[in-house]
């Protein structure tokens, strides 16, 4: 009776795994973590851990406790509506930077992901809780939401070490399926 039981359950959580990825466009359903509510999905680096949250930053996307430094990359969401262009989300993003304890810009960039979405990067550092940390922010403007995915590693000497991880979440980021 016990047997019979366990490979009835066995056989419908089988059955219940293809369903998972139901409805998700073929290139989001493959990346490693999606978030169906927000509408967003990214690869995460080998080794290194997601943690949901309900605040504006959603996703945290933590290095392995042996990585150099702290690193982590960030994806906070907001709605779109007083953002009519990627440029002007890029534009409050920078208005939000000039804020910050000793902000030193260290460059920009536009790219296109991989489902064609325009997104701007801007890479800085500035002091934070007394440490001074190295930031690259990916904005995105999509399906009616604001995305800002923020990379961050201190002290700033690990950024390069973290880049190659970095990029993997950035370059994977696709929203709004």
């Amino acid at each position: 009776m016990k047997r019979t039981a366990l490979l009835i359950l066995a056989a419908a959580l089988a059955a219940a795994l293809p369903g998972c990825d139901a409805g998700l466009p073929e290139e989001v359903a493959g990346c490693d973590y999606v978030h169906r509510q927000a509408r967003f999905a990214i690869d995460v680096p080998e080794g290194w851990r997601v943690q949901e949250s309900r605040g504006a930053v959603t996703v945290f996307v933590v290095a392995p406790a042996s990585a150099p430094g702290r690193a982590n990359v960030t994806v906070a969401i907001e709605r779109a509506g007083r953002f009519p262009t990627a440029e002007a989300l890029a534009r409050t993003a920078a208005e939000r930077l000039r804020r910050l304890k000793g902000l030193r810009r260290l460059g920009t960039d536009e790219r296109t992901l991989a489902d064609g979405t325009k997104a701007l990067t801007a890479t800085f550092e500035h002091t934070a809780a007394g440490a001074v940390v190295r930031q690259r922010q990916m904005v995105v403007l999509a399906g009616g939401q604001a995305f800002t995915v923020t990379a961050t590693a201190a002290p700033p000497e690990t950024f390069a070490e973290h880049e190659e991880a970095f990029e993997i979440v950035f370059r994977s980021f696709r929203a709004a399926w």
